[in-house]
This record gives structure tokens, C-alpha cells and sequence, in this order.
């Protein structure tokens, strides 16, 4: 009988240690489990930022703009733009020759046409009339240096767009920055990079 009660205990005390060690590897497993989610999830934040920022595109805007002209030549450029689209940056260049508008698509890191198109202006916009708004491209600054730029009117907001317009003849970069619900739109010369307006939306 004795026997049988220290048989009993040693049993007893065997599968009390089982399922204490099967406790800890499950304990340790979530915790890896854990920690690698954590990991994971951070990093992806870490990517999201630095996908979101405009100033880390690959393709100088000099490059696109030369990639335009060469695509459509004897036209003017009218308009360009860096924006996201299907979460990849794009760059937009819209242009006019006498009787046609452009437009053309890339991708803002590789380079890659993605669109081209061409359509026929309006009588009224005809025969030249559209390229009176015609962008000046002429030593334009780079697009990280109007981002560098113009990144100290909008403090720890990112770059999120940017474009080149005209508004009486004024040639002009404008960076949108984005943070938490915050919007800071600045606009500066495209030759000399004097800042020319900075507007703010909480």
C-alpha cells in the first residue's frame, strides 16, 4: 500500500511539471508571438512613412520633364505634379502644342511610362492660344531641394505632393506637408527658391 502512495505522488508530481513546462513554452511562445507582431507592425509604419514622403522619389523632376519633352515634341508644358496613385508616386506632366493637349504619366521612381495621351483642343483654345500658359522650366531647382526648402514653414509635417504651376507669370513650386490632420501648403519661386506663401489648415 505504502508503495502504491509513492507511486501515486511520483505520478502526481510528473504531470504537475508537464503542464507547468507545456504553461511556460506557451508563455513563451505568445511572447515571441508577440513581439514578432509588434516587429512587423512597426516596421510596416516605418515603410507607410517613408512611402508617403514625396521628397524620397528617385526620379529627379528634370528627368520627367525631359522624358516629356522628348515624348511630345514641339509642346510646352503646362502643368506637373508628384502624387500618389494605387499608393505609388506618379508624376503627371500636362502640355499643349497648337492644336493638341498632352498628358503624360510616370513612375516617380523607376521612370516607367505609365500613360500617354493626346486630344485635340477646343477651337478656342487652338492655333497657340493654350501655350501662353506655358510653365517657365528654365533652371528650375530639384524637387528635394524645394521640399528642403520649404520643409521649415510646416515643423514635423511630411511632404506629401508637390507641383509646378504659374500664377501671373510666376513660375512656382508649391509642397503640400500633411501630420495628424494638419495641412501646411507652401508655395515658392521655381528658380530661386524665395519662399512665396505658406497657408495653413488645422
Amino acid at each position: 500500500m505504502k508503495v502504491q502512495y509513492v507511486l501515486a505522488a511520483a505520478l502526481t508530481s510528473l504531470m504537475l511539471a508537464g503542464c507547468s513546462s507545456n504553461h511556460q513554452s506557451q508563455d513563451k511562445s505568445s511572447a515571441s508571438s508577440s513581439s514578432a507582431a509588434s516587429h512587423s507592425q512597426s516596421s510596416s509604419s516605418s515603410q507607410s512613412s517613408s512611402d508617403s514622403d514625396v521628397s524620397q522619389v528617385k526620379l529627379p523632376a528634370a528627368t520627367a520633364i525631359k522624358t516629356y519633352q522628348k515624348t511630345f515634341a514641339d509642346s510646352q508644358i503646362t502643368d506637373l505634379s508628384v502624387e500618389r496613385e494605387l499608393g505609388k508616386y506618379q508624376y503627371e506632366i500636362d502640355g499643349v502644342d497648337d492644336n493638341h493637349e498632352h498628358t503624360l504619366k510616370l513612375d516617380a521612381n523607376s521612370g516607367k511610362i505609365l500613360i500617354k495621351k493626346s486630344e485635340r483642343l477646343e477651337a478656342d483654345e487652338a492655333n497657340g492660344a493654350e501655350r501662353q500658359d506655358a510653365l517657365d522650366l528654365n533652371n528650375v531647382i530639384g524637387l528635394s531641394r524645394a521640399v528642403k526648402t520649404a520643409q521649415p514653414k510646416a515643423k514635423g509635417q511630411t511632404a506629401t505632393e508637390a507641383s509646378i504651376d504659374k500664377e501671373s507669370e510666376q513660375t512656382y513650386w508649391e509642397i503640400q506637408f500633411e501630420h495628424q490632420g494638419q495641412e501646411t501648403s507652401v508655395k515658392l519661386n521655381a528658380q530661386t527658391g524665395r519662399i512665396l506663401t505658406v497657408d495653413t489648415d488645422d
